[in-house]
């Protein structure tokens, strides 16, 4: 599973395209480091991946969490 933003998820997804089965999580947004960004998405996809080795569907996109109030 891979996961990157909109301004580099395409080298992610090149990546991830040579490794037979797997996927790539798009984040419409800047920032790295996505599991620790407190993102809600991308962490439920990466927590899921990781202790179930369930991937996240083709073509799945998370949104930059709303602000309270927004």
């Amino acid at each position: 599973m891979g996961a990157g933003t909109w301004g580099d998820h395409h080298w992610t997804d090149s990546l991830v395209r040579g490794v037979p089965g797997s996927t790539t999580i798009r984040y419409e947004g800047p920032g790295h480091v996505l599991y620790l960004s407190g993102n809600r998405c991308a962490i439920k996809h990466a927590t899921r991946y990781l202790t179930d080795l369930r991937l996240p569907p083709a073509g799945t996109v998370c949104l930059p969490d709303q602000e309270p109030g927004r």
